[in-house]
């Protein structure tokens, strides 16, 4: 499977109410990347959580996805 190629430093962060993109395809796809981290965040936003300005919690938390995948 292509997912078992990816060498890069992987965090997997699917909305947990995401009804368009289910976060439990997440978690199979993470499974197949080494050393991925799946990270689920709780929002009402879905996957519209992502979008500027929806949800300051999401958006805050991703930054501190990205500077701890950054400090690795």
């Amino acid at each position: 499977m292509a997912l078992n190629a990816i060498k890069a430093k992987t965090i997997l962060m699917p909305c947990a109410h995401d009804l368009y993109f289910p976060p439990e395809d997440n978690e199979i796809e993470a499974g197949y990347i080494n050393g991925a981290d799946f990270r689920p965040f709780d929002s009402p936003w879905g996957h519209c959580a992502a979008n500027p300005g929806n949800d300051p919690d999401f958006t805050a938390e991703l930054e501190r996805a990205i500077k701890e995948l950054l400090e690795e």
